[in-house]
């Protein structure tokens, strides 16, 4: 294919390129999900292309799944190349369906054991050896400060946009504060680094597969735990109460895994971070999702009381 004019093609006439080389047609495929690439799903393959052009996150990836063991279950890669600009990723497709999809069809007995199977992969991931990882994983994740005074820019912003009081942002400070004297000490391993259902695959009653690592870091395996203790410990829906019958699965994952994680200080800060940058995103954007701005401002107020906020009833339970 040709393309004339002084524009870049956007991702569907790179994926449209790619796919006609193994003689498939776009014309047949199903879009997929995927914020930071565009996704499309034939019968036999999937199709991956960067959404950015000069993005290079998805050829680091190819290169970081070449060090991941099978029990990860991350799609075999055909091919991979950059064209026109846009970086791109060719996979087998495997049976199943996007976790994300099929949530609301599960009872809670099917969404725990969904939540299990995805730990007991991502395990498999934490155990590849990270100096061998380190070069093809991202150097910082964009969804966390790497040093306290970033940390602390951040939550001024917040108060600034008056998304957050002073007063609870003395009361995060301190919390980090907490966090930062206790990351030296925790051990660190690849983690998945957005690892949350959408990125898992389900077929006949089990996970089967963890899929899309560009965010993969090098850090304490508390970035993953928290996305686990937030499934069952995050703020409740009064109308729905899907969380709580996931905590005696999840509290069993965090009692497993906490002292390895970096232990409470550690998952606590790692998980403000993260809703610090999901609150500033929300805030940024022209139009919010309301509930993820809600659900972040809640997260961040409870653990602004510095006891634990929404995980305090798993952290006594450990403690």
């Amino acid at each position: 294919m040709t393309f004339t004019g002084s524009s870049a093609p956007g991702p569907q006439q790179v994926a449209e390129e790619v796919l006609r080389t193994y003689g498939v047609a776009l014309t047949g495929a199903r879009r997929g999900r995927g914020w930071t690439n565009a996704t499309w799903l034939t019968d036999e393959l999937v199709v991956r292309v960067a959404r950015e052009p000069g993005s290079a996150d998805l050829l680091r990836e190819r290169r970081l799944v070449g060090l991941l063991p099978a029990e990860v279950g991350y799609p075999e890669i055909i091919d991979a190349g950059a064209l026109r600009g846009r970086e791109w990723v060719l996979t087998r497709r495997v049976a199943g369906e996007n976790l994300e999809e099929v949530w609301p069809s599960l009872d809670h007995t099917a969404r725990a054991r969904a939540i299990e199977q995805m730990w007991e992969r991502a395990g498999h991931v934490h155990r590849v050896d990270g100096a061998a990882a380190a070069p093809h994983a991202r150097p910082r994740s964009p969804f966390f400060p790497t040093s306290a005074a970033e940390a602390a820019a951040r939550l001024a912003r917040l108060v600034a946009a008056g998304a957050l009081t002073a007063e609870q942002a003395r009361g995060l400070g301190r919390a980090l504060d907490r966090f930062w004297a206790a990351l030296p000490g925790a051990a660190r391993a690849l983690n998945h680094g957005d690892f949350c259902i959408p990125n898992a695959l389900w077929n006949n009653g089990d996970v089967v597969a963890l899929l899309d690592l560009e965010f993969a870091v090098i850090a304490p395996v508390a970035i993953d735990l928290n996305e686990v203790v937030k499934m069952a410990f995050g703020p409740e829906d009064a109308d729905t109460g899907e969380r709580a019958p996931l905590r005696d699965a999840v509290a069993r994952i965090a009692e497993s895994a906490l002292d390895a994680a970096g232990g409470p200080e550690v998952l606590v800060g790692y998980s403000i971070m993260l809703e610090m940058w999901i609150l500033q995103t929300e805030l940024a954007h022209e139009k919010p999702d309301e509930a993820d701005r809600a659900e972040a401002a809640a997260m961040l107020a409870a653990f602004a009381e510095g006891d634990g906020g929404y995980f305090a009833p798993l952290l006594a339970g450990i403690r």
